[in-house]
């Protein structure tokens, strides 16, 4: 199996004009923090919002199952409507859930989405229940079982969740599983460098990023010195998974450099687009597959969640 790990959030999403992004003050095609009260301006700004369970590691799960793989997801949610209507996602989807109830009542983490015409996606995140995810909240007997524990790097903020990732990681270690952790965001990295750096060099096999966060983890000005820097100084990890946007995806893995070129697809959304690559290549991972024929379904599948509205397409998948 594997265990994902990350933010139990609802999103909440809405087609805007461009101008809508500066009379809103959004911060356009970043993930920006926000508190309640700023979640709740931003919901009343929307007319028609379509609400689906989202979050990173619970999107990334959702299509490993779709894929056909065997997939669970770790994170908080309060016992509210939204709490109810994350978890009945995560059971229509096949997913084990692992999710666990806070006592603080907070409010299930909610998720404002804007899609400009261009395709970007501008989120607004209060993390409400999800954030306050802990060590005590970790199933030990699932992640025993577990080949993949994956983590998003959203997760990181807070020192309960922090300390939650470093235990997961720990106890999978131990019993013989793979570790894998996505950069998640610039701003993610930007904030926890040094602390991401030294987690990946003692404990990750598999780090998934765009390029934008591969160069401001070593605050290089090219992809290139990055990847330079990433083979001298990393050789514990087994696999750098680093998408390009429209050029596709570059993979290190054993000194050799693979790249694969992006799926034509007209854009509608990005929203996921991250997510479900990581989904397709670990996919890939759990069967064994070869990096060539992981890249393709993570290609295939990063180009099938961006053509549609939202992270739960209804075409059919080929």
């Amino acid at each position: 199996m594997i265990i994902c790990i990350g933010n139990a959030l609802v999103d909440s999403l809405e087609e805007i004009e461009e101008s809508k992004i500066d009379e809103l003050n959004l911060n356009k095609a970043r993930m920006t923090l926000v508190d309640k009260n700023r979640s709740n301006f931003l919901l009343r700004n929307m007319n028609n919002p379509v609400y689906e369970a989202g979050g990173s590691a619970a999107n990334t799960a959702y299509w490993i199952s779709q894929l056909g793989g065997e997939a669970g997801f770790i994170g908080k949610i309060s016992n509210d409507e939204l709490g109810e209507q994350f978890q009945t996602s995560l059971k229509d989807s096949g997913l084990k859930d692992l999710t666990v109830y806070e006592s603080e009542d907070n409010q299930t983490g909610l998720c404002a989405i804007f899609i400009t015409p261009d395709g970007e996606r501008t989120m607004n995140t209060y993390l409400g229940a999800g954030e306050h995810l802990s060590v005590e909240d970790l199933d030990n007997d699932e992640l025993e079982k577990a080949k993949i524990v994956y983590m998003e790097g959203y997760l990181w903020d807070k020192p309960s969740s922090k300390s939650a990732f470093l235990q997961a990681a720990k106890y999978n270690k131990e019993t013989k599983g793979k570790n894998a952790i996505s950069l998640s965001d610039v701003f993610c990295v930007d904030l926890h460098r040094d602390s991401f750096i030294e987690f990946i060099k003692n404990d990750i096999d598999y780090v998934f990023c765009n390029e934008d966060e591969l160069n401001s983890l070593f605050q290089s000005e090219s992809t290139s010195s990055s990847i330079k820097y990433f083979l001298e100084n990393f050789p514990n990890v087994e696999q750098l998974i680093c998408t390009l946007g429209p050029e596709g995806v570059l993979i290190l893995a054993n000194g050799e450099e693979f790249n694969f070129r992006a799926k034509d697809t007209l854009v509608k959304d990005k929203t996921g687009a991250g997510d479900f690559f990581a989904a397709g290549y670990l996919y890939g991972l759990q069967k064994k597959l070869s990096i060539n024929e992981s890249a393709e379904i993570a290609n295939k599948s990063a180009a099938y969640v961006i053509s549609e509205i939202g992270v739960r397409p209804k075409k059919s998948f080929n």
